[in-house]
């Protein structure tokens, strides 16, 4: 009791729980796809059930932000935080005990919500509790948190393979877990509530799980399925069709837990549309580049996964130039060079698909890595500068949703394409246009978003932010210029 009455509440503490509770998940988001046959062998399923249960576990997560913005504005965060974590280390458990799909698949939505739901309880108290001093240190820290792991996931996911060794992985995932657990026990600390009298917003629930269910299930069955059959897009139209509901919704409710209308500014704006796009380029080329290393140029998974050795690095770099900008006015500039490092990886790599070696991989793989870290977790914050601090929890929450939605809806889409080409070459090369495209169209919308809006760079107002509450960056009108 001693030992944790001194670490309740400390700053370390805070650090070390965004971690535990973000990268164990988020690891698996991008390494198990070297893993799937063997996977598939050992619990007697094939791939496409795998791949379900994957999206399943990542629309878990995308579920997960919602409801806990939700839950978090009604009850004390301690008890919640302390059954996430359980809750994160049974599924871990499960899926490391799976002698089966069923137990795999509950195992890793398990994993997936746990994650979500762990997000919001963790990273708004680590931003806005420990004043503006840190707020650099943090910011790079959450940027560590939220895509650093998924930087690692190809390399800790050939290095798996190479080994065949899937389930230690889980049991890794598993003891993080557990960690996790004491560590959330010893340093957690119980604050009240923000808003417990707040409704609970049954249709932004509903909606928000209609939308990311139909939509993650649907492109996760789309490599078994044609795009045109009815088992595809059938439920990816109803769950996109959701999702823009959801936003509608919200938009016109006075008391809405989605703040469609605090986000509806020129700077939250800019910063989900930045999100939503890296997000979605990163995810479906880093996936392009594993099937070209293990199909088309023949490298056994270990070899294959070391190739993406430079990409945390890049992330890492990312994350020192995130806290070095976040208290100038050039934090909108970090994002744009970030959607360029995308551009440039992508560019990078039409020349690998179009020699069939892998000798570019290392360097594209650190271009992509800078270009993730300096563009979905600077966006999101974008996205909270732009927003009352007491509303940040529910920012994130719905920026997350859209980014994952938009991730899902692109990706395994793009990938189904690549993957049906005559010559799987060419399909990947193809692939790789597309999201040097998405890159590209992202730098423009956000060079033309505030261009449009009328906004000027400008030093953000942390000391208001953090302690009134109020905005910490003017955001405009979006395209108050042309209205």
């Amino acid at each position: 009791m001693v030992i944790g009455d001194r670490l309740r509440g400390t700053y370390a503490m805070a650090v070390l729980l965004a971690l535990l509770a973000l990268c164990p998940s988020l690891v698996l988001s991008t390494g198990l796809l070297p893993l799937t046959g063997a996977m598939a062998t050992d619990l007697g399923t094939s791939q496409t059930w795998l791949q379900v249960a994957n999206g399943l576990s990542n629309a878990a997560f995308a579920v997960g932000v919602v409801f806990a913005a939700q839950l978090a504005q009604r009850f004390v965060q301690r008890r919640l935080f302390l059954s996430y974590s359980a809750a994160f280390l049974v599924g871990s458990l499960l899926a490391a005990l799976a002698p089966s799909l069923p137990l795999l698949l509950v195992g890793r939505v398990l994993q997936g919500g746990t994650t979500g739901l762990m997000m919001i309880s963790a990273l708004p108290p680590l931003i806005t509790r420990f004043g503006v001093r840190r707020l650099p240190w943090t910011v790079a820290i959450v940027n560590l948190g939220l895509f650093g792991a998924t930087t690692l996931g190809p390399l800790v996911g050939g290095v798996t393979a190479g080994a065949g060794a899937w389930r230690s992985l889980m049991w890794v995932i598993a003891a993080l877990g557990g960690l996790g657990l004491l560590a959330a026990v010893l340093g957690y600390p119980g604050f009240d509530p923000p808003e417990p009298q707040l409704p609970v917003d049954r249709p932004a629930l509903v909606l928000a799980s209609l939308g990311t269910v139909l939509t993650f299930l649907a492109t996760s069955l789309v490599a078994s399925v044609s795009l045109t059959s009815i088992v595809f897009w059938a439920p990816f139209v109803l769950g996109i069709a959701s999702i823009v509901a959801l936003v509608v919704v919200e938009a016109r409710k006075d008391s809405a837990l989605m703040p469609v209308r605090e986000l509806a500014t020129q700077l939250p704006v800019t910063g989900t549309v930045v999100a939503m796009v890296a997000g979605a380029a990163f995810v479906t080329v880093v996936e392009l580049v594993q099937i070209h290393l293990a199909s088309v140029a023949g490298e056994d998974p270990a070899s294959a996964g070391r190739l993406f050795w430079p990409m945390p690095l890049g992330l890492l770099a990312a994350s020192v130039a995130l806290g070095a900008l976040f208290r100038t006015r050039y934090l909108p500039v970090l994002v744009n060079v970030g959607l360029l490092a995308l551009a440039g990886g992508c560019v990078l790599l039409l020349g690998l698909s179009a020699t069939g070696g892998t000798g570019l991989v290392p360097v594209a793989s650190a271009f992509l890595g800078f270009g993730a870290g300096a563009t979905v977790t600077p966006g999101l914050f974008l996205a909270g500068l732009g927003v009352h601090a007491q509303l940040l929890g529910r920012a994130f929450a719905l920026v997350q949703l859209l980014r994952l939605t938009a991730g899902f809806a692109v990706g395994p889409v793009v990938v189904h394409l690549a993957m049906s080409r005559s010559s799987l070459a060419d399909g990947i090369h193809l692939g790789i246009w597309v999201s040097l495209v998405i890159s590209v169209a992202g730098l423009v919308l956000s060079l033309l978003i505030p261009a449009l809006s009328g906004a000027r760079l400008h030093e953000p107002d942390l000391e208001t932010w953090l302690e009134d509450g109020e905005r910490a960056l003017d955001s405009p009108a979006t395209g108050a210029q042309v209205r």
